[in-house]
């Protein structure tokens, strides 16, 4: 990477791009990139990436070689940084010279993704740590629920990150706040005279997936996540045995923590004017949120299937500690590929090294992926050749089952939810109706759940990491 290159910096953030073709708009001048920003002002001004305008420039027939002729850039990479700079609001062209130190320094980084990490693992955490209250309530308050707020948390975070794009951060928090109330409403007829322990539990479970939404959709994780720590105490002094004290805690905790989440709901925003969006638009968001959330149901159903139902139904699940440890690990990684990337878009004006450097930062970023689909391969090994370690065929399905939430993370995220939920959903529906209706036609053993639920993750886990390796090796996936 070269220490000398440029890096144009836009004005401010920016809504998503139009994708509208080139058109002219703007006033004549004798400045070829000031012409060429007046004519795609309107694209320019609605870009949040300015690989967009890229593709549009080189859809117009500008590539390298025209960009430089004609230009004086090296790429249109480059190009395209000068042309969006340029046309924002007339501002001039600000450059200045990468460094090493540019960005987020690494310390930050890591706390912040921590940060994340934790409110990820929240709602996950305490209902594990607060489990022997849930003792004698009905599959439809706790699998049900869990099922709900994981799926419809996935849907509403996509659509919250929307709002958050075109009208700010309250807009984003009111979506995201009456999509659970009436997810909770309708909910609450489905679970008439399942009495009132019932209702707690759904509640909670709710509120809880309703934090970690907002929290993460308006980038407000370090206020939720202090003010979730009561929730944490209350928690440690269930599983402790304290009893009553300790849910009314918990209790009292949700509420203080739903409150201080959706703070913003109740601030004024004037940053931000509302704009109407045509049918069409608002159908394809609603569609893609369906299916994020179809993702989320998926990784939830399968928690439940393999480290909270048929693995260990007698104890306490410690097959969810691999998870709990991996989430953070995933998040730092990913946090590590995402970096490494924007540095190398940044820094490299010419776009074979690009395509190099994306070759090897995907190359160590899916040997990362691939820890924990080898670990849990070896360990699976050990059981089935007589030598089993601690923990035995339910350890190894838990270290395969963060690796495919890992592969699954990892395709959601370069838009690609459609493979990712046919990741998690064939194993969860192959193991929980074979491990259903087998033992009830023939005489199985007893750890065939077990061996049944690891054969299928890894089943799992090895092509999806191999889809995985294409889609960070694509430079389209960025975009």
């Amino acid at each position: 990477m070269s220490a000398d290159s440029l890096l144009v910096v836009p004005a401010q953030r920016r809504p998503p791009l139009s994708g509208a073709p080139l058109r002219f708009v703007g006033r004549v001048t004798t400045d070829p990139v000031a012409a060429l920003a007046d004519r795609m002002r309107d694209d320019c001004v609605g870009a949040v990436d300015v690989d967009e305008i890229a593709a549009i420039l080189e859809a117009n027939g500008i590539n390298d070689r025209v960009a430089h002729r004609e230009y004086g850039e090296p790429s249109v990479f480059a190009l395209a940084g000068r042309v969006v700079a340029r046309t924002y609001d007339n501002a001039e062209t600000l450059t200045y010279r990468i460094t090493a130190a540019d960005g987020p320094s690494t310390r930050k980084s890591v706390v912040d993704t921590l940060v994340r990490a934790f409110i990820y693992l929240t709602p996950l955490a305490i209902g594990l740590g607060a489990s022997s209250e849930v003792d004698g309530v009905g599959d439809l308050a706790t699998t049900g629920t869990l099922l709900l707020g994981w799926g419809g948390g996935q849907a509403l975070s996509y659509l919250g990150y929307r709002a958050l794009s075109e009208r700010g951060g309250t807009a984003a928090a009111r979506l995201l706040g009456t999509g659970f109330t009436a997810l909770a409403a309708l909910w609450a007829l489905v679970l008439v005279q399942q009495g009132a322990r019932a209702y707690a539990v759904a509640a909670v479970q709710l509120a809880l997936f309703a934090v970690a939404s907002v929290a993460l959709v308006t980038n407000r994780e370090r206020i939720v996540l202090a003010a979730a720590a009561p929730c944490w105490l209350a928690t440690t002094g269930i599983a402790a045995g304290a009893g009553g004290p300790a849910v009314v805690a918990l209790l009292c905790g949700v509420v203080l923590v739903v409150a201080v989440a959706y703070w913003p709901v109740v601030r004024a925003d004037r940053t931000r004017t509302t704009s109407r969006r045509r049918w069409r638009s608002w159908r394809y968001d609603i569609g893609y949120a369906a299916l994020y959330g179809l993702v989320g149901t998926g990784q939830a159903a399968l928690l439940r299937t393999v480290a909270l139902d048929g693995v260990a139904p007698d104890r306490l699940p410690v097959e969810a500690v691999p998870l709990l440890v991996g989430v953070p690990l995933i998040e730092l990684t990913l946090v590590w590929h995402r970096r490494r990337i924007a540095h190398a878009r940044a820094s490299l004006a010419d776009r074979f090294a690009f395509d190099r450097q994306l070759a090897g930062i995907s190359a160590g970023t899916v040997a990362v992926l691939g820890v924990p689909v080898v670990v849990g391969a070896l360990i699976a090994g050990a059981v089935w050749l007589g030598t089993p370690p601690p923990g035995g065929q339910a350890l190894a399905a838990a270290v395969l089952l963060t690796g495919v939430y890992a592969l699954c993370l990892v395709l959601a995220a370069h838009r690609r939810a459609g493979t990712a939920a046919i990741v998690v959903w064939w194993p969860t529906l192959l193991v929980a109706g074979v491990g259903h209706w087998a033992p009830a036609l023939v005489h199985v053993a007893p750890a065939f759940t077990e061996t049944l639920a690891v054969a299928t993750l890894l089943g799992a886990a090895l092509p999806g990491l191999a889809v995985a390796a294409l889609v960070l090796r694509d430079p389209e996936s960025y975009r």
